[in-house]
């Protein structure tokens, strides 16, 4: 922006000039982060204070919603703004997006007092947003104002509102960074104001306000269809919602309160992921959400996601009279991060949340039984090792060796528990040249069984295939597949005895260095099912005491 038409703003006058450059300037610049020009000569300080002088003035009212969207460009960029940000500005940005006419509404006083212009309070909002994410001065104003109380007065009351879905969207979002950024504010909306009631709430309006999905017959009323709009207001619902319910004390810290909420949270949770969307990107983005959420609820409550089916009541999976649908939604969620995570650079951000669910929720019986047909379906081609192939069990098998330790473990405890923490079993779906790092943890290397293996039915759903019976004997227990018989080749073939000879002694002399070097340390499984080094090669004859299973 030019010094003339700085000044030009500055004067307070000729408001229709000043709207044409405002008009400009943020058509020139709607993809704009960084301006540098105006650090020269005291211009960003002076433009700030013009723009937020016009908001100040009721005759400037014409232009109020340019000099908003010109403070939402000028947000973007970080520089000087923790030194331009002042209270009196935040509060002109929440006074403009209407958010001081909620405070004092209570049950018996539920009607809004009016809303200003629909444009001026998005647009404030949305500055409100940039400023709070880029300045931890602004971030701490705001913590001295009400805005907290005006955020949560208005979730209750959005019903109300005839711009709801444009408002709504850019409250929830200032409610999220807020709720990340200061635990002050987190404190208070949730302890104080109640805030996970409102927000679940919120929820539950989006979902009768949703149509019926157009894929599904129209009386199975747990299909249900979102806009984008309803979709991207579900994120930042969720979004904030899990900042609000991730505690540092972990689920160690629940309390009354926390499970009365859940019972509140995970039909809501389950019947999102009923929900259908307009396309794949904006459905994984939903269930995303939800899973992450999910992370943070304690495993008693994950029974909510298989549900009984009433009287009447249909479902596209079921499983023993129960709804089967959103746990088969977490699977497609599983197969979808799967597929569109490459490499190890963002496999704990990609994988970690719905594998983290994943492990809960199959520590129940009908959810094992569930997921267990799935992932572990009975094996009829073994020829390839388990982690060649694109099915759900392949993809898993592989990230037992990914070195990212975190993803390592939670596959290897979901399929450890899909087997029912049977040893054997384990080994029969992905090898135990895969299986052995997680059973080497857990002190199994030598063990029959696991110790919590009594934990489950004495039923057992594993039924061998008539293919796998004929390949058994032929399977390599380490690979996990069948090995072809390697050629007949005598490798001493033509070689005098000096030259075996020879041979023999420079493997003797090799291993020899790699012993004295302590590159390796001879060992044997101990009575606990763990390596442990060997002093004396003697020690190899006699196996240690194991204890009887």
């Amino acid at each position: 922006m030019e010094d003339g038409e700085i000044e030009l703003i500055s004067s307070g006058d000729k408001l229709q000039e000043v709207a044409q450059v405002l008009q400009d300037f943020i058509k020139n610049n709607e993809s704009t982060f960084l301006f540098p020009n105006l650090a020269e000569s005291n211009k960003r300080v002076i433009l700030w204070a013009a723009l937020f002088q016009h908001l100040q003035n009721k005759t400037s009212a014409p232009i109020h919603t340019l000099c908003l969207a010109a403070i939402r460009v000028l947000s973007r960029d970080k520089s000087e703004l923790e030194n331009l940000i002042c209270e009196k500005w935040i509060t002109t940005l929440i006074e403009h997006g209407g958010l001081y006419n909620f405070i004092g509404i209570n049950e018996e006083n539920m009607a809004p007092l009016e809303l200003p212009q629909k444009d001026s309070a998005i647009e404030a909002l949305k500055c409100l947003c940039n400023i709070a994410y880029n300045s931890e001065v602004a971030r701490a104003l705001c913590a001295h104002t009400s805005i907290a109380q005006s955020l949560v007065a208005r979730l209750r009351i959005y019903k109300d509102i005839p711009f709801k879905d444009e408002i709504m969207l850019f409250d929830i979002k200032l409610l999220f960074i807020l709720t990340a950024l200061r635990s002050d504010i987190k404190t208070k909306i949730r302890d104080e104001l109640h805030g996970l009631d409102y927000l679940v709430c919120c929820l539950n309006e989006l979902l009768r306000e949703a149509s019926p999905s157009p894929e599904g017959p129209m009386d199975q009323d747990q299909h249900i269809f979102f806009t984008d709009d309803q979709q991207a207001i579900a994120c930042e619902i969720l979004k904030s919602m899990f900042n609000l319910i991730i505690r540092p004390g972990g689920e160690d810290s629940e309390t009354e309160a926390d499970e009365a909420m859940y019972l509140k949270l995970m039909p809501v949770l389950t019947s999102l992921l009923y929900t259908k969307t307009t396309n794949e990107e904006k459905l994984m983005e939903l269930r995303s959400n939800v899973a992450n959420l999910l992370t943070s609820v304690p495993p008693p409550y994950y029974a909510y996601l298989t549900p009984e089916l009433n009287s009447g009541e249909t479902a596209e999976c079921t499983l023993e009279g129960k709804n089967m649908d959103a746990l088969q939604s977490l699977v497609q969620l599983l197969q979808y991060r799967l597929s569109n995570t490459t490499n190890t650079k963002n496999q704990c951000e990609n994988l970690s949340p719905i594998l983290t669910v994943m492990n809960k929720a199959v520590r129940t019986r009908a959810a094992r039984k569930w997921l267990r047909a799935r992932v572990l379906p009975p094996l009829r081609d073994v020829s390839r090792p388990p982690e060649r192939g694109s099915e759900l069990r392949n993809q898993l098998c592989r990230l037992l060796t990914t070195p990212v330790a975190a993803i390592r473990d939670l596959v290897a405890e979901f399929i450890f528990i899909m087997c029912k923490e049977k040893v054997g079993r384990m080994v029969k779906y992905t090898g135990f040249g895969n299986a052995a790092g997680h059973l080497a943890q857990k002190g199994l290397l030598g063990a029959r069984g696991a110790s919590g293996y009594s934990r489950y039915s004495s039923s057992s759903d594993d039924s061998d295939t008539e293919e796998y019976r004929a390949a058994a004997p032929a399977i390599d227990p380490v690979l996990g597949c069948t090995r072809p018989p390697p050629p007949r080749h005598n490798p001493f073939e033509g070689m005098t005895d000096e030259q075996k000879e020879y041979e023999a002694m420079k493997l003797v002399n090799l291993f020899d260095k790699l012993v004295s070097e302590g590159v390796v340390v001879p060992a044997r499984v101990g009575a606990d099912g763990r390596p442990e080094p060997v002093q004396h090669v003697l020690e190899l004859r006699d196996p240690p005491n194991r204890p009887q299973s």
